[in-house]
């Protein structure tokens, strides 16, 4: 299958097929958008290397609401079109259009927003209060559901909870690596003697709040005129790595979210963080040299930033996320299906 709406992607598994898998998604890296949903993406391709068959469905989403209603439509057939063992679903947005499979374990993996809201500069809009309560329920449609973070898991019913398993995105610890900071800068063009304060995010999205990011840095800049903001967004996901071994820090004054992939990605680059408590950033960060967490103002941020220029790299976050590999993670994902298709077996 092959339209502008939907797209079904096949990936094939490493060695002997253990299981077969359906994802759902609305995010997923194409042409247009090559940074979108890379984390979907890897996480598929590590569940391949685990003797996992994923067939993807991407929903494009982004044109149109039309591509919601297709999907309503098209998501049992192609569900009944293969022998799935188990279909997974990415965000609420596509949950809700997938309530109608029920033949296979239907597994939810929560992103952020979806239940906790997608604020602005007013706070959270009431579209996405309704979608937020819409999605709630929507969960009780699944065998099982995931979530990336503690505060994620709590935004759900109380009765669903003990059916909810937390588990952040992997991180590829092979990608995501130490690497030469002026071979970073040489490759982009960077002064090696400028300070880079690395935003990565949509400067359009409130929720990511560049304006509190230019606030704090140009505050930095008053004692370190050496010291810019580089913000990067619609880059290739392959240029991150580069971009993080040739930043001095990263910059993350977002609003919410769940557990943010960019903040794994840089404690395994060894980069150093300040960011806002916001998802489970406190928890990855906590006792963490070089990386600090402060509120969300431009003096607090400003004064962390200081500190973490004048430092060099966090030497400490890469162990600290270790445990998040993505190999590790795809254990674990594979574990969470074993769970899912033997409750299924025993409700039907």
């Amino acid at each position: 299958m092959a339209t502008d709406l939907l797209r079904l992607e096949h990936m094939r598994s490493v060695g002997a097929v253990r299981r077969k898998v359906l994802f759902i998604t609305n995010m997923w890296p194409d042409q247009q958008r090559p940074y979108y949903g890379s984390f979907i993406a890897s996480q598929a391709k590590s569940l391949s290397r685990a003797s996992v068959a994923v067939d993807v469905l991407y929903v494009r989403g982004f044109l149109g609401v039309q591509a919601y209603v297709k999907a309503l439509i098209e998501i049992p057939r192609v569900a009944r079109s293969a022998s799935y063992d188990l279909i997974h679903v990415h965000t609420g947005h596509m949950a809700a259009v997938s309530v109608r499979c029920r033949r296979q374990p239907l597994v939810i993996s929560f992103c952020g927003g979806d239940l906790l809201g997608e604020p602005r500069e007013s706070g959270i809009t009431r579209k996405s209060k309704i979608e937020v309560a819409l999605f709630r329920q929507v969960a009780r449609t699944a065998t099982l559901t995931i979530t990336k973070s503690e505060e994620m898991e709590h935004a759900l019913p109380l009765a669903l909870r003990t059916r909810n398993y937390i588990l952040p995105n992997g991180v590829d610890l092979d990608v995501f690596a130490p690497r030469s900071r002026h071979a970073a800068r040489a490759a982009l063009g960077w002064d090696i003697g400028e300070k880079v304060i690395l935003f990565l995010g949509d400067p359009k999205d409130p929720r990511k709040n560049v304006a509190l990011a230019r606030e704090a840095v140009e505050m930095v800049q008053t004692r370190m005129p050496s010291a810019r903001l580089h913000v990067a967004w619609g880059v290739s996901p392959h240029e991150v790595p580069t971009l993080m071994n040739g930043a001095d820090c990263l910059l993350f004054p977002s609003r919410s979210e769940g557990s943010p992939n960019v903040i794994k990605e840089a404690m395994a680059c060894a980069l150093p963080i300040v960011a806002t408590p916001v998802g489970d950033i406190p928890e990855r960060l906590s006792g963490v040299r070089d990386c600090y967490v402060r509120e969300a103002s431009p003096a607090a941020l400003a004064e962390a930033l200081v500190r973490a220029l004048e430092g060099g790299r966090a030497g400490d976050a890469r162990a600290a996320v270790g445990s998040l590999g993505i190999g590790i993670v795809a254990s674990r994902l594979t574990e969470i299906y074993d769970i899912a298709v033997e409750l299924h077996r025993k409700e039907r």
